[in-house]
């Protein structure tokens, strides 16, 4: 393994993004974008639509539906029209990013801390050399353990590292011990917010409290950029007490983020039905569901 491929991560930055290049960025991958009233979409399931930048925050007027072709949307609303909101967007949020530092764990986090540093070194990758070399391995270690979803193919994940691993775009730290991957966490920023994207770690490492310095180094990053008020670490897993437990001590809350939602009223209760946990992340705290649809068309109609 070259060091040619690995920096000091406290030399590390994470670079921001306009809306107008995260758009950009995300179409060089594959993705279909949608422009509607000076905002950018994708389709995130078939048939369902968010903004590429979840905390824009639209404004009443630009929230919603950008196609006619959609079963639904989710948007989250400035605080100007929070009055507007008929639902909420539960994120896991870190508040007072640029004052985040080693007491703003929990002492139990501290100790972990600690012991990470002894036993691994978090690195600024700035290629994909390593992740092509050792990334595969770890990403099916992790999946097998957590179930998150299918393990694809290697060759599909050498494919999809082209166009993840931009230092321009996005910021990946990787924990090593001598010359061996353990895990890794990326994210990318847009405007005055970074989203932490995928954590990644073999179940043999986890004894190394590998997760508790990636994600610590990570938010770090953020704060020295000077241009980053928020940091983002996905929607509340309320299902996964472990997981809202490590985040929490990791000085993360959960924080409802006043939001606008429109489906399909026999798709919304199917979801709210098979898939309770994943209609909550949808929907947050909200209206009665047939307030939703109605509200909704009460102000398409409009």
């Amino acid at each position: 393994m070259s060091l040619q491929q690995m920096r000091d991560v406290s030399a590390a930055v994470l670079t921001s993004m306009t809306e107008e290049e995260c758009a950009d960025w995300y179409r060089k991958r594959g993705t279909h974008v949608i422009r509607h009233r000076d905002r950018y979409w994708k389709e995130t399931i078939r048939g369902f639509y968010q903004p590429l930048h979840w905390l824009a925050r639209l404004s009443v007027q630009e929230a919603n539906s950008p196609t006619p072709l959609s079963w639904g949307f989710q948007t989250t609303l400035s605080e100007v029209d929070a009055i507007a909101a008929n639902a909420s967007m539960p994120i896991h949020w870190l508040p007072n990013l640029e004052n985040y530092d080693f007491q703003s764990m929990t002492s139990n986090r501290r100790n972990q801390l600690r012991k990470c540093y002894k036993r691994v070194n978090i690195v600024h990758l700035d290629k994909p050399t390593l992740l092509q070399q050792q990334g595969y391995e770890v990403f099916m270690s992790a999946l097998k353990r957590t179930a998150y979803r299918q393990i694809p193919a290697k060759k599909d994940y050498l494919r999809g590292l082209a166009g993840r691993t931009n230092p321009e775009r996005r910021l990946i730290l990787a924990g090593v011990n001598g010359e061996q991957l353990l895990g890794y966490i990326t994210g990318h920023a847009v405007n005055s917010t970074a989203y932490i994207d995928e954590v990644i770690i073999a179940s043999e490492a986890l004894s190394t409290n590998i997760g508790t310095g990636l994600l610590f180094e990570f938010a770090q990053v953020c704060r020295r950029s000077g241009l980053i008020r928020e940091l983002v670490n996905g929607l509340h897993s309320r299902e996964d007490e472990n997981l809202c437990v490590f985040k929490e001590g990791m000085g993360f809350q959960v924080k409802h983020i006043p939001a606008k939602v429109q489906m399909n009223p026999i798709i919304e209760q199917f979801i709210q039905w098979r898939y309770p946990h994943k209609y909550y992340r949808l929907v947050g705290r909200q209206l009665p569901s047939h307030q939703i649809f109605t509200s909704t068309q009460n102000t398409n109609s409009k």
